[in-house]
């Protein structure tokens, strides 16, 4: 049963609905395609300032830990053109169902009728080039043969001899035909089932073309004739309108499309809106429909009502699947054709069909007669005589301009099957032969049969872009900007222009294409970075300013707002403009601005959205807003360095595809591992970064060597820092100076300090004079009762276990002593006492042995260690801790270490020797 709708429409109802989704997807392409195909990407950027993540407090001195921030500006770039197979896909299946349909009903029309209907069918098929996915033998066309026998002779078959079968069985019948056609196609082919579709789509491409100007003839007239209906079909006859209002709306509606024909195709309605013909087809899709019952007359002595209405929406499906994979391709020669020829057909078409409603029926017009039920039965003039006319002025116009459809149509076909070669010579690198023939592809579209196509220089562009061929790919864009300014070439071409030397090529671009197009805020956002090159910041603020005009709270436009003030450090206007800006969570580089604020105000403010965990891939802008969020926990939010944050930045660094980023995720893990108190494992994780002479691994050097001032290691560091220096770190040898003089070689610290202030080097001349200061303050005594020292509270509890008798539990603090602070030197020697007490004289010299790692100048330790060895029996290891003892130790203290480690020597021999000389059996058997 048909559904109500299609009663009003005039169509069976399920045909009704296919062909309203069909024009859906046409619709929906038209607003997404271009951006799917040539998508505007924002590409961030990444400019180094310095931060102060915490203080290092030694005594009365406080030592700065800095590291780099990174301010985020965004730019723009177009990638593709990507092909769209999924839409090819959507193209095929409604041309496959159409053709199946069409078959069907035209084979129950009338001989006239039938041979008429199936003269397309043979054409399409054979446009289609269905042999060359390679069915069966390559060269031969046994597959188009066998399709021809199944369809058409079958259809011949029915029509001849089989009259009286039902429609649904023929549907069927040929629904059946056309699916097993298609799995026999997709499976035999040598293609993969994408790229078959792509093909397919490639080859469909001018049969597409060609159903779109057949619908677009058909429906020619139905906006006038819409207007008719309108002005004609009120019950009562003084709500109707006269001749003059229906004139004047119909002169206002043909003189829009003679200026748009006129004026090249481009009509402004508003600032930033050009009429789109193609818009135009909408109504006049709709009122054909509704009105395909009224038009019966003109078509009814060769086609019922009923098979016209189902061949109607039958021809509607694939031609609304052609433009549609037109949009979702942004194929720029059919879409201009498409443009063209709908305003030439709607100009010429609605233009004849209101001289024929003035001939034949002004004066009834004029009594407000309701002339809409018998426009298409004229006692004067007849309608098709009109229609021929105006369908032979419009080929006469096409002929004029040298027939530029065709070529057009032509370029559109090479430019879907360049997408595709390109897309398989990029997944074959090595062979060249599919480049060339891209580029072929390409070349014939866009330097041979239209000029002016934009995707065939985007698609060449691409394909050098891969090849990595620069200069190529200037040119093909160069090319595309001489026949039409175009916003996303300008993007392009301007972002290749990334070297110094490129910066007044890249500004004359994005110039260009700002005047041409005034309202491009990517471009005059782009501008404003190129001119942060420049010392021209007034230049710099007003496209800034112009670009938050065209995009007010733009994503990019916020972020580089932002960005421009911190990087010229207006600290206060840059926290007034962030007062102002709202974070998404999308929205990366204008959050990791944010948290750069944080850090160099060292105040808080708005917070900003959290780094989605979701994400393993990091680009710059999110790799800059994690890292600003793990400085900012460092420095002012410590509890929110949890075991979760440090497993995500270990997943993130072990993450292949953000090898780029590897040195800086570890450098964040050790950094989240100090703020944590796990010393150890941060300074394990830092090692590997400060192995090297290159100026990174001079930054990690100093580093570290401020981590182990941090804990006491001022000997350590001092050998630190003077690896540091020697690397290129200027600010260590200041350091290196306090570390001397607070280890105790004062004399060290003054020689320094000397050679400083006598070196030629005016940086080093800056340090020496610094330091020198600081050790005339004398206040080079450091604090012996630091909170940042690790494992200062393990002692206490361990010292605090032993008092109350909990053994186990002083046990469990001194092993993490030992494990996690070894360079606590206190904390060391407490630990080996404590083993030594326990008898366990081998725990007490490893204790001892990675103090010594840690500490290998301390006096303290290699006492301590010497006599541990003597107790464990392990003398051959000490024998270099005593010559180095004796060197440091006076006579007096030496000659008592050596006594008491003889001592103990012997007590560990007569040890042994008792144990060894024991009974084999008890004396008690």
């Amino acid at each position: 049963m048909a559904h109500p709708i299609s009663k009003r429409l005039g169509l069976p109802g399920w045909l009704a609905i296919l062909a309203a989704l069909a024009v859906g997807v046409a619709v929906f392409y038209y607003f997404t395609g271009d951006a799917a195909t040539l998508p505007v990407q924002v590409v961030p950027h990444l400019q180094a300032v310095p931060v102060v993540v915490e203080q290092v407090v030694v005594g009365a001195v406080r030592l700065p830990v800095q590291a780099s921030g990174f301010v985020v500006s965004l730019t723009h770039d177009v990638a593709g053109p990507f092909t769209q197979p999924v839409a090819a896909g959507l193209f095929l299946v409604l041309l496959a169902f159409a053709l199946a349909g069409w078959v069907a009903v035209a084979s129950t029309l009338p001989r006239a009728a039938f041979l008429a209907g199936m003269v397309p069918v043979i054409f399409l098929l054979m446009a289609l080039n269905l042999d060359v996915v390679g069915v069966f033998e390559p060269g031969k066309r046994y597959f188009l043969y066998m399709t021809l026998g199944l369809l058409v002779g079958g259809a011949y078959g029915l029509h001849a001899f089989a009259q009286g079968l039902r429609l649904g069985w023929r549907w069927l019948i040929f629904g059946t035909l056309v699916a097993g056609l298609s799995a026999l196609l997709y499976l035999k082919s040598d293609l993969s089932p994408a790229e078959t579709t792509l093909q397919l789509a490639a080859y469909a491409t001018t049969s597409g073309a060609v159903m779109v100007a057949l619908v677009v003839l058909w429906v020619g007239i139905e906006n006038i004739r819409a207007l008719l209906w309108f002005n004609t079909q009120a019950e009562q006859p003084s709500s109707r309108f006269g001749l003059a209002p229906f004139v004047l709306a119909s002169s206002l509606y043909l003189g829009a499309l003679w200026w748009l024909v006129w004026n090249n195709g481009k009509l402004q309605l508003f600032p930033g809106v050009q009429l789109d013909p193609l818009v135009l087809l909408l109504p006049a899709l709709l009122a054909s429909g509704l009105g395909l019952r009224l038009r019966a007359p003109s078509y009814a002595e060769w086609v019922p009502y009923s098979r016209a209405a189902q061949l109607y929406a039958l021809l509607l499906l694939p031609a609304a699947g052609a433009l549609g994979y037109a949009f979702a391709t942004a194929n720029t020669p059919l879409l201009r054709a498409a443009r063209d020829f709908t305003s030439f057909a709607l100009l010429f078409l609605g233009g004849a069909f209101l001289a024929y409603v003035l001939m034949n029926f002004a004066p009834l017009i004029r009594q407000r007669l309701r002339v809409y039920r018998v426009v298409f039965e004229p006692r004067r003039l007849p309608f098709y005589p009109v229609y021929i006319l105006a369908v032979g002025a419009l080929i006469m116009v096409q002929v004029r301009n040298n027939r530029p459809l065709p070529d057009q149509v032509a370029a559109g076909e090479y430019n879907n099957l360049g997408d595709l070669t390109r897309q398989q010579s990029e997944a074959n690198p090595n062979d060249v032969g599919l480049a060339l023939l891209a580029e072929r592809y390409y070349a014939e579209a866009g330097d041979v049969l239209y000029r002016g196509d934009l995707h065939a220089q985007m698609g060449r562009a691409a394909l050098y872009r891969f090849r990595q061929q620069r200069q190529n790919e200037i040119n093909a864009l160069r090319r595309a900007l001489l026949r039409e300014p175009s916003e996303k070439v300008s993007l392009r071409l301007a972002a290749l222009f990334t070297e110094p030397t490129d910066l007044f090529e890249g500004l004359e671009v994005l110039r260009r294409g700002l005047v041409a197009q005034p309202r491009s805020a990517a471009m005059a956002g782009d501008l404003a970075q190129l001119f942060t090159q420049t010392s021209l910041t007034d230049s710099v603020a007003y496209y800034l300013d112009k670009t938050e005009q065209l995009a007010p709270g733009s994503y990019p436009s916020q972020t580089n707002q932002l960005g421009f003030l911190l990087s010229q450090n207006l600290l206060d206007e840059a926290r007034k403009l962030s007062s102002q800006l709202q974070v998404k969570a999308d929205e990366p580089g204008l959050a990791s601005n944010y948290l750069l604020l944080q850090l160099l105000t060292a105040k808080p403010i708005q917070a900003p959205a959290v780094p989605s965990t979701d994400v393993l891939v990091l680009d710059a802008a999110s790799f800059a807003q994690l890292y600003h969020q793990v400085l900012v926990n460092v420095a002012q939010r410590k509890d929110q360095l949890t075991p979760a944050l440090l497993q995500r930045l270990s997943t993130l660094a072990n993450h292949p595809a953000n090898e780029n980023f590897y040195e800086q995720l570890l450098f964040l893990q050790a950094l989240a591992r100090h703020g944590r108190g796990e010393e150890q494992t941060a300074r394990q994780l830092l090692a590997p970064l400060a192995t090297g002479t290159n100026a990174s691994a001079a930054y990690y050097q100093q580093l570290l060597g401020l981590w182990q001032l941090q804990q006491g290691q001022y000997a350590r560091a001092a050998t630190q820092f003077a690896f540091a220096a020697k690397n290129g770190a200027a600010t260590a040898l200041e350091t290196r100076v306090l570390a001397l003089a607070w280890s105790g070689q004062a004399d060290s610290a003054q020689a320094a300090v000397a050679r400083l202030v006598a070196s030629p080097d005016s940086a080093e001349r800056q340090a020496g004079r610094q330091a020198q200061k600081l050790l005339a303050a004398g206040n080079m005594i450091p604090a012996t009762d630091n909170s940042a020292r690790i494992g200062s509270k393990w002692l206490a509890d361990a010292l605090q276990a032993e008092q109350q008798k909990n053994t186990a539990e002083a046990t469990r603090n001194y092993r993490r002593i030992v494990r996690e602070a070894p360079f606590n030197e206190a904390a060391m020697l407490a630990a080996a006492t404590f083993y030594t007490r326990r008898r366990d004289p081998v725990a007490a010299y490893e204790a001892l042995r990675a103090g010594l790692d840690e500490n290998p100048r301390s006096l303290p330790l290699l006492r301590n260690y010497v006599l541990a060895a003597a107790d464990a029996g392990l003398t051959d290891y000490a024998a270099d801790a005593l010559v180095e003892l004796r060197q440091q130790l006076s006579p007096a203290a030496y000659a008592t270490l050596a006594a008491e480690y003889t001592a103990r020597q012997a007590a560990r021999a007569a040890a042994a020797a008792s144990f060894s000389g024991a009974p084999a059996t008890s004396p008690l058997q």
